[in-house]
């Protein structure tokens, strides 16, 4: 192999890799977002059941 074949060969790998990062980034970003909105279902859920279970409030 000559120097121009170990560029391509070391380019190659860098932009496999850099494509491994960017994946494994969008997972975690998209694995966020979705648990963020899971437990923002579950929380306002909760208090919508439980201002149904306890009834109006009334202030003076």
């Amino acid at each position: 192999m000559n120097g121009n074949g170990v560029r391509v060969v070391l380019a190659t790998i860098g932009l496999i890799l850099v494509g491994m990062v960017a994946w494994w980034l969008v997972k975690v970003l998209f694995g966020l977002a979705f648990y963020l909105i899971l437990g923002l279902i579950v929380v306002a859920g909760g208090y919508y059941l439980y201002t149904k279970a306890t009834g109006p409030t009334r202030r003076r």
